[in-house]
């Protein structure tokens, strides 16, 4: 082999390496601004009625930020913030009687009705 050989080879090897390195911490970055954007939602979500409405509809939170589109939490999230029917709502919540079909006074009804029942968000 002769110099060349070596010097090129050697650099493709560098190159190689940083792109590897690069790359592992691009994604790791990712996935720590994924957590955080996930923590994020989660808030949000506790801070409203939703939250609630979620446990008593028997859906778990966790697996609802992790199983719904984030544009659809986030529509979710705007619907129940802009809601007129707090009262009703809180009513209901209140007494217990929170059922999937008995909803219509949520903005989020179809949707919830949807998780309940388990059918995969539909693509817009």
């Amino acid at each position: 082999m002769d110099i060349i050989t070596v010097i090129v080879g050697g650099l493709l090897v560098l190159f190689m390496l940083y792109v590897i390195l690069r790359m592992s911490h691009v994604i790791m970055r990712n996935v720590i601004v994924g957590m955080e954007f996930r923590k994020n939602l989660a808030r949000k979500v506790d801070a409203l009625r939703l939250n609630k409405m979620l446990a008593a509809l028997g859906i778990d939170v966790n697996s609802y930020l992790h199983s719904e589109r984030v544009l659809d939490i986030e529509e979710h999230i705007d619907r129940c913030s802009t809601c007129q029917n707090t009262e009703t709502c809180d009513d209901q919540l209140a007494q217990g009687r929170v059922q999937a079909d008995s909803i219509d006074y949520c903005n989020n009804e179809q949707s919830l009705q949807r998780i309940v029942a388990g059918k995969p968000a539909q693509e817009s």
